[in-house]
């Protein structure tokens, strides 16, 4: 008799796990659709306009000639690249029209967000928007001068676009706030044209 209690009773509970009641999902209406974007690593799904594959992106190309105007710069030329971002990595020189602050732009190829968080610090980062794209800021201390502004932007899974400014040197009246007022609005306008790619 015990034999067949145990079955009717797995019964009744398996029952009450599905639900044809309107409206209330039941075990076996679960879909197993999956996000259109995200990262491989099991944890949440990262909202972009668009992903962009930064190995084969020159970050000079990202600033129109009316966003040259609008944001005020004189010049945005191909530096040179920093081994610590990874292999195929490219760098961008940015200069202003005022001459106080100086500019650049830089894929990071060797790790996202997670390295990101690892190699900064997760309390030295302020999440942010940029065009849509999950973003980070984090402030740069610097001697002798007044330091600078990063932005990360998520631009792909594994894949970061920096966009940094800093005061120029020997200029005393450059500000950590106006070098974050610049990155914020050259990372705003690269963003969206990534975002059009």
């Amino acid at each position: 008799m015990r034999r067949l209690a145990v079955p009717f009773l797995l019964a009744a509970v398996l029952t009450g796990c599905s639900s044809t009641e309107v409206g209330k999902p039941s075990a076996g209406d679960q879909t197993g659709s999956a996000p259109t974007t995200g990262t491989s690593a099991g944890t949440a799904p990262v909202n972009r306009p668009k992903a962009v594959d930064l190995k084969t992106l020159d970050p000079c190309s990202l600033i129109t000639p009316e966003q040259k105007t609008a944001l005020g710069l004189k010049s945005a030329n191909a530096g040179t690249p920093l081994p610590d971002y990874g292999e195929g990595s490219k760098s961008c020189n940015v200069s202003f029209d005022v001459r106080t602050y100086l500019g650049t732009m830089h894929t990071l190829l060797n790790g996202g967000v997670d390295r990101l968080k690892k190699t900064v610090g997760e309390s030295k980062l302020t999440s942010l928007q940029v065009a849509g794209y999950p973003a980070y800021l984090t402030q740069r201390e610097s001697p002798g001068s007044v330091g600078g502004c990063e932005v990360y932007i998520d631009a792909n899974e594994g894949q970061l676009l920096l966009v940094d400014a800093f005061g120029g040197l020997g200029e005393t009246s450059a500000t950590t706030d106006g070098a974050c007022e610049r990155a914020k609005a050259v990372a705003g306008a690269v963003a969206a044209t990534l975002a059009a790619k």
